[in-house]
């Protein structure tokens, strides 16, 4: 029995489909074989790889989002109310010390000095009879070196202070109290201390012992300054 030179075609549907569902079987089978393969070159350590989109408890991937790197708003906010917080006290005793070097200079016009100047006069008198380098006083006096020659040369112009060469380095410096300085100081240095601490109005002496705390902890060496970025100006 010969075979039917015209067999029955298939359908026009079929024909489409078939060639599509070829090649999805064929994708299917090289992915399987993939995962196998790739399965079997695992560390012999290592969990087996879970599928894409699958995390540890079913869920989704733990993979590195991309937004790690932005800052949480909370905390950029409490950063810049910090800083505004710091800033508000930063000008506060700006303003406070500014009024009180005015004050200290009315109140100490009889004797014609700065409160930087009448501070320097203490601080010699700290240190007689050895005298002191004016690098030395700045320090101190947390004040540029030039400003603590500054105040060196107003005592002298006074009597109150003289330089005179180190005994063992000639070529340093070291200012000290004249006879009539320390006289100053041992005679009316108490007069101008009340005054000066009169200009703190109703604080009471723990209150001022908590103002001298608080303004210690503040680093005026520059030591921990950190430098302007770029992206803050």
């Amino acid at each position: 029995m010969k075979p039917d030179a015209n067999p029955v075609a298939d359908p026009p549907q079929l024909r489409s489909r078939r060639p599509n569902a070829n090649r999805e079987d064929t994708g299917r089978e090289a992915s399987m074989t993939n995962q196998m393969l790739s399965q079997s070159y695992r560390s012999p350590g290592l969990p087996p790889r879970r599928p894409a989109g699958s995390g540890p408890e079913g869920g989704a991937s733990r993979g590195v989002h991309p937004k790690w790197l932005i800052v949480d708003p909370a905390i950029q906010a409490a950063a810049e109310t910090e800083d505004a917080t710091r800033f508000s006290a930063f000008m506060q005793l700006l303003r406070t010390a500014g009024a009180l070097d005015r004050a200290a200079t009315d109140a100490l016009a009889e004797l014609d000095l700065t409160a930087g100047a009448f501070g320097a006069l203490l601080e010699l008198a700290n240190n007689q009879p050895s005298g002191i380098a004016p690098s030395e006083l700045a320090r101190r006096l947390s004040v540029a070196r030039r400003t603590a020659t500054l105040y060196v040369d107003i005592l002298s112009r006074h009597g109150w202070a003289e330089r005179n060469a180190h005994p063992d380095d000639r070529r340093m410096v070291l200012a000290r109290l004249t006879p009539a300085g320390l006289h100053l100081v041992n005679d009316l240095s108490d007069v101008y201390r009340r005054r000066l601490a009169a200009l703190l109005g109703d604080l009471s002496p723990l209150q001022a012992e908590r103002l001298r705390q608080l303004l210690g902890v503040i680093d005026v060496s520059g030591k921990h300054r950190e430098p302007v970025t770029e992206s803050e100006l």
